[in-house]
């Protein structure tokens, strides 16, 4: 038993108890052994111990109104652990009542929650709130003690169940599933190839039609698919070979993807039945040519021996350009006239050797140079016009525009060489609404309208023999000049752009796209010497502005030897006519540069004879004067120029100054001409005939000696022609053939 006694302290003012040392440590002890939990019983029932302010007030260690805590003296606990295995640290209390008191109880180091709480005013109805959180947060304690009263000098002990949560560790999962019944693709398959284009068809359903419409996508290993999302989409092979195309179906759920896997076989080269032809170029090297849809060429097999054909250009879209219907880039942009030119095949090419005798490319036969030419096929301005401020012909009419039929018939007589003077391409503009005649035709300078106006109608003879090939005003740049460049121009092809016509800015330079160097196509005793006039003026050219063509026509006399039979193969006629009333002469531009290297002979020495195209029609001239023999083949095709005017007289309506006529034959006809050798080679010796679409003649005309050269003029003189129509009568000073 603990016997206490209290005195007031000295001074009278604050009471103490009065204990001896032992008995001060055993009570305060006591008392705090009284007031530790067991650690079993924390998580559901803490009891805590509330001293009056007196006792707390003589307890060491304890604060007033701040932290308080008890230690266990058993040892053995460095925390206040929960059966959960979280920690705490610090319990908040809380209490409420006559007054209102506030603090923490650290229990970092203790295994119960117990405290004496000192100064507490004594009175009734209080109660006490404990709060606590686990270290990791994922448990908080709280508990709220009965009301209870505080008695002045006495110890009020509290009991407070402390109720523990551990915060959520597990969810639940509303399954409310929805079935969605996934397509199915029921088949796929390929129409055979036409040409290149391979017709691609596919089925599929969805039973249940949902959750959105059925959708398609297409991915393909090699080629343009038409739409990659389409049902039924086409293929355009680029590569002859296999190409995989997997095909998606969807009806809007990922997961619920249908797929299809097809296999399909782009064709040959030998199975597009491709455009193929050889034309013959400086040094007469024969250059084979072919275009296809592929972006790879074939390989060309020559006299046994296979390889590879090179690529030229591929297929390309060249930018919009000044033209010749819209000469600014606004314009063009603006009149609907003009086009992109797009160009949907690769030209590949191929240098034949020299003394080959045969070759093929993708199945096809090409016609090589003969050791021995015995008959040329010659003529031009072969395209259907459809063009602004002028005609627009109806090319699907043989009788309109005769190309298809003369190229057959050209054909069927089995030439050893074609020689073409220019002007393949005239489709410059679209076809007026309600224009029946050209309605539907293709128009522009792209590979549409080269195929229609040149490839297709030549095929049988691009078949039939090598062509040498001259430039028409009608491939300059601001026309169809980037489709010659890309076909028919017989040099490499010009990858800086400066040679190409698609950048306008070179088209008047003089190493540009307007202009190009001379080159001569011999066989035996004769050759072509080959000049570019596509850009020459209308109109004389001042001195200053003879170049690039004073340095061209020296090349070409350059390229005229003295032993060979030389035939100047140039578009526009030097000495020729066009209908007009009265008639215009020749070509002012060229004779203007012409005259000044060659003064009244025009041509350079050694030219015995001069083939153009350009006017629409049929001429032959023989010269009482000291220049060559001429003939105009632009009967080809394109709508044929006016008659002549029936005042017409050539005595007097001279080609040009210094220039005497002593025969001109003349005809209105679509048709052209045929060259024949006449004797041996060495002769230098060659008929000329003129056809008529239906095969008939216009006229033959025959070599003869050449005239006396008295005077000033040329020493090596042209030759002479006499012309008799087809009964064999002799047409001379003026005859308008019928």
């Amino acid at each position: 038993m603990i016997s206490e006694h209290w005195a007031p302290s000295p001074g009278g003012t604050t009471p103490e108890w009065q204990l001896d040392d032992l008995l001060k440590v055993d009570l305060f002890y006591s008392e705090a052994r009284v007031l530790k939990f067991a650690r079993t019983n924390l998580a559901l029932n803490l009891v805590v111990a509330l001293g009056l302010s007196a006792v707390m007030s003589c307890s060491e260690g304890v604060p007033k109104g701040g932290n308080a805590g008890a230690s266990d003296d058993a040892g053995g606990s460095v925390a206040l652990v929960l059966a959960s295995g979280g920690s705490v640290n610090t319990f908040a209390y809380s209490i409420t009542g006559p007054g209102s008191y506030a603090g923490s109880i650290n229990v970092a180091s203790s295994s119960t929650v117990s405290a004496v709480i000192g100064n507490i005013a004594a009175g009734t109805g209080y109660s006490l709130t404990l709060t606590g959180t686990t270290v990791d947060g994922k448990t908080s304690c709280a508990g709220t003690s009965a009301p209870f009263n505080v008695v002045a000098a006495a110890t009020t002990s509290v009991a407070v169940a402390i109720d523990c949560h551990a915060a959520p560790t597990t969810g639940s999962v509303l399954v409310n599933g929805t079935i969605n019944i996934c397509p199915r693709v029921d088949s796929v398959s390929a129409n055979p190839p036409t040409g290149n284009v391979i017709a691609i068809s596919s089925t599929a359903d969805d039973q249940d039609n949902g959750p959105q419409p059925l959708t398609y996508s297409w991915t393909t290993s090699s080629g343009t698919l038409s739409s990659a999302t389409a049902q039924n989409p086409t293929l355009t092979c680029t590569a002859p070979g296999t190409a995989s195309l997997t095909l998606t179906v969807s009806d809007g759920d990922a997961g619920c993807n249908a797929t299809f896997n097809l296999q399909v076989t782009c064709p040959p080269d030998a199975a597009l039945a491709e455009t193929a032809w050889v034309e013959i170029g400086a040094n007469n090297q024969a250059i084979a040519r072919l275009l296809t849809p592929y972006n790879v060429c074939p390989s060309i097999t020559v006299d046994g021996v296979t390889s590879p054909m090179t690529v030229r250009a591929l297929p390309a879209t060249e930018p919009l350009r000044p033209t010749s219907t819209d000469t600014t880039l606004a314009a063009a942009m603006t009149s609907g006239n003009s086009k992109p030119s797009v160009f949907t095949s690769t030209t590949c090419e191929f240098l034949v050797p020299a003394g080959a005798t045969a070759a093929t490319v993708a199945g096809l036969k090409l016609p090589l140079p003969k050791p021995v030419v015995n008959r040329v096929v010659i003529l031009g301005d072969t395209g259907c016009r459809i063009s602004i401020g002028n005609v627009f012909q109806a090319c699907g009419d043989p009788t309109q525009w005769p190309f298809p039929t003369i190229s057959t018939l050209a054909a069927s007589m089995q030439p050893d060489l074609v020689l073409h003077v220019g002007d393949y391409e005239y489709r410059d503009n679209p076809c007026p609404a309600g224009n029946t005649a050209c309605a539907g035709q293709p128009w522009g300078y792209g590979s549409d309208a080269w195929v229609a106006d040149f490839f297709a109608p030549a095929a049988p003879l691009l078949s039939a023999a090598p062509w040498v090939m001259v430039r028409g005003n009608h491939e300059v740049c601001n026309r169809a000049g980037q489709g010659w460049f890309r076909y028919l121009d017989p040099n490499p092809f010009d990858t800086t752009d400066v040679k190409t016509c698609d950048n306008p800015a070179f088209d008047a330079t003089p190493t540009g796209g307007n202009f190009n160097d001379p080159w001569a196509v011999s066989f035996g005793d004769t050759q072509f010497v080959v000049f570019d006039s596509s850009n020459v003026s209308k109109s004389a050219y001042s001195p200053a502005a003879f170049q690039p063509y004073t340095t061209e026509l020296a090349e070409a006399a350059a390229l005229a030897p003295a032993s060979l039979l030389n035939i100047w193969a140039v578009h526009h006629p030097v000495l020729g006519y066009t209908a007009a009333n009265p008639p215009t002469i020749g070509s002012p531009g060229l004779q203007s540069v012409m005259n000044a290297a060659y003064p009244n002979n025009y041509y350079p020495p050694n030219i015995g004879l001069a083939m153009h195209g350009h006017v629409h029609d049929f001429q032959a001239f023989n010269f009482s004067s000291n220049h060559p023999a001429t003939f105009v083949a632009g009967n080809g095709g394109d709508n044929l120029d006016s008659a002549l005017p029936a005042t017409f007289n050539p005595n007097s309506d001279l080609p040009a100054p210094n220039t005497v006529i002593n025969a001109f034959a003349y005809s209105q006809e679509f048709g052209f001409m045929v060259m024949d050798r006449v004797g041996a080679v060495g002769q230098k010796n060659w008929k000329f005939t003129s056809y008529r679409t239906n095969g008939t003649i216009i006229a033959v005309c025959s070599m003869a000696p050449p005239i006396a050269c008295s005077g000033t003029c040329d020493s090596t003189p042209g030759s002479q022609i006499t012309c008799t129509d087809g009964g064999g009568a002799v047409v001379g000073t003026y005859d308008n053939i019928p």
